[in-house]
């Protein structure tokens, strides 16, 4: 079986325990109280008996004293100073005389051994003294001892008694008082101290209950007290486990307060949380989020995703960026190559369409393209120029080094600039306006041979991409002009090739019929050679027969 250890109980039971063990300690201090009590009064009885004997020794010996004072003036008065005249005097004085109300407080008068008068009991007038004990101690100068006489007529009770000269005479005197009486009067004080105990008994038991239903009350009180926190304290928690965020403002200025407190603050860290997540989730990732300490791990995990989150979308825009920038540069390379594929034949359409192309595509204002003389390749001359959506019809020739556009011949390199002069731009719009702010001038080369000079003017700020994207225009255009150049050259050959052969063949003909002639001249002078030979064979012949 497991044993029940204080800390598995619930806080309910804690505080049943605690009731159980006020109730046992209170129930075992009323005990001990009243065990106490009977003590103190058992006690108080005896010191009581204690003090009752004091006080009747005290007042048997002053009595005593007293009584033997005023007799020794009386004796020494007497002038008769007889036996007779000594008893006169005591039963005047004595005889009568008692210091208790029930009258057993009376004196005594012995001579020796022998009593020579006795207020009460006169049977013992004459008689020698039984007690021995008392006048040994009347001769050591008085003192205390205990004896039995009758009780007024009763039998023989158990006496205190207190005996001493009397100064300047030969006799002693001796009063005493019962022991029956002591015990009254203790059991007088004894039941007076019992019925106050048991008042007192009574009372410490009521108070008693009245402090358990007191403490009872008050634990409740403070059950209460405790358990409504802990029952708001357990609400809070449940519901901040199903995702409901309320704070609870509490008043007491106790233990659990802090607990509040920290709850609080933990509940609005959170729905400072919930906001700066849903902030993240919108896409707001420049959300400020303050950690609660230098420890605080949770908040130190959604700064790290914030920023990592703010990273990725960084990096995806750029990436986005990055991938818009190659697919504008992609269209645009396949929008230029389709019209150089397309205008091979013509240089000047070439250079128009495509100057048109570049500045519209790339949202210029205006552009030119200046393509090498073929005569003078030092001369660039203005084949095509564009500005504000309209062709300009603008002749134009630059040598090598002059201005922007003959630098960059000479440089074979791009020129940027940011600041145009006011003067530089001759080609305005129709409507007028500010010159354009940015320019670019590049050269076009293929296969190392400088083709010519494109230029571009614009209002916006010429993005990097852009500047590569005219970079290869221009050499593809370049490429493309020279292949143009090369294709009209051999075309040109090629029609002078065709052209020299048909009149090749034209004079192949001539001279074919010229052989024709000349084999008809050979064949008829052969013929008349042969006509010839034999009109002289004839001849000969005739001659010889001659």
């Amino acid at each position: 079986m497991k044993s029940l250890r204080i800390p598995d109980l619930t806080i309910k039971q804690k505080n049943n325990l605690l009731i159980i063990t006020i109730t046992l300690a209170a129930s075992i201090i009323g005990y001990i109280s009243y065990r106490g009590n009977v003590t103190l009064i058992e006690t108080s009885i005896d010191k009581a008996f204690r003090v009752i004997d004091s006080t009747e020794r005290v007042k048997l010996k002053t009595a005593t004293q007293v009584a033997s004072n005023c007799l020794s003036k009386l004796l020494l008065a007497d002038t008769v100073k007889t036996d007779s005249s000594a008893y006169a005097i005591f039963e005047h004085h004595l005889d009568d005389f008692r210091y208790e109300n029930d009258r057993t407080g009376y004196f005594y008068i012995y001579k020796g051994t022998k009593c020579f008068f006795i207020a009460e009991n006169k049977h013992y007038q004459g008689k020698h003294l039984e007690n021995k004990k008392e006048y040994e101690q009347v001769l050591k100068g008085g003192g205390f001892t205990y004896g039995f006489y009758e009780k007024l007529g009763a039998e023989k009770q158990k006496k205190l008694l207190y005996s001493q000269m009397i100064p300047n005479s030969e006799f002693w005197i001796g009063t005493g008082t019962y022991l029956d009486t002591f015990k009254s009067i203790e059991e007088d004080v004894a039941s007076e101290l019992r019925d106050e105990a048991s008042k007192t008994e009574r009372s410490v038991i009521f108070a008693s209950l009245i402090l358990l239903v007191f403490i009872a009350m008050i634990i409740y009180a403070i059950r209460q007290s405790m358990l409504k926190p802990v029952k708001k304290i357990v609400q809070l928690t449940d519901d901040m486990a199903v995702g409901k965020l309320n704070t609870y403002e509490y008043d007491t200025k106790d233990e659990i307060k802090p607990i509040f407190t920290s709850l609080n603050n933990l509940i609005n860290n959170l729905k400072d949380i919930v906001d700066f997540s849903i902030n993240i989730g919108q896409g707001e990732f420049n959300s400020e989020y303050k950690m609660s300490s230098e420890h605080d791990v949770l908040g130190e995990s959604l700064l790290n995703m914030r920023d990592s989150l703010k990273e990725a979308k960084i990096n995806e825009e750029q990436r986005v960026k990055d991938e818009n920038i190659r697919t504008w540069t992609m269209n645009g390379n396949s929008n230029i190559a389709d019209i150089l594929r397309k205008n091979q034949s013509d240089i000047n359409i070439l250079t128009r369409e495509t100057l048109r192309e570049i500045i519209e595509y790339s949202d210029f204002n205006q552009g030119g393209i200046f393509i090498a003389d073929e005569d003078d390749s030092d001369t660039f001359n203005l084949t095509a120029s564009y500005a504000y959506n309209r062709e300009k019809f603008i002749s134009k020739s630059i040598k090598l080094g002059e201005g922007l556009i003959g630098t960059c011949a000479i440089e074979r390199k791009t020129t940027y600039l940011k600041d145009i002069p006011n003067n530089y731009i001759s080609i305005t719009s129709g409507l007028g306006g500010a010159n354009p702010s940015d320019l670019i001038i590049c050269p076009m080369i293929a296969d190392d041979k400088l083709v010519g000079v494109i230029e571009f003017a614009s209002f916006k700020e010429i993005e990097k991409h852009k500047l590569e994207f005219i970079e290869k225009c221009a050499e593809n255009i370049a490429a493309t002009i020279l292949t143009a150049k090369t294709a009209i050259n051999t075309t040109k050959l090629l029609e002078m090739s065709k052209n020299q052969a048909e009149e090749l063949a034209s004079q192949e003909e001539e001279m074919r019929q010229n052989m024709e002639e000349l084999q008809s001249t050979n064949e008829e002078w052969h013929r008349q050679e042969e006509a010839l030979n034999k009109r002289i064979k004839e001849l000969e012949e005739k001659l010889n027969k001659d």
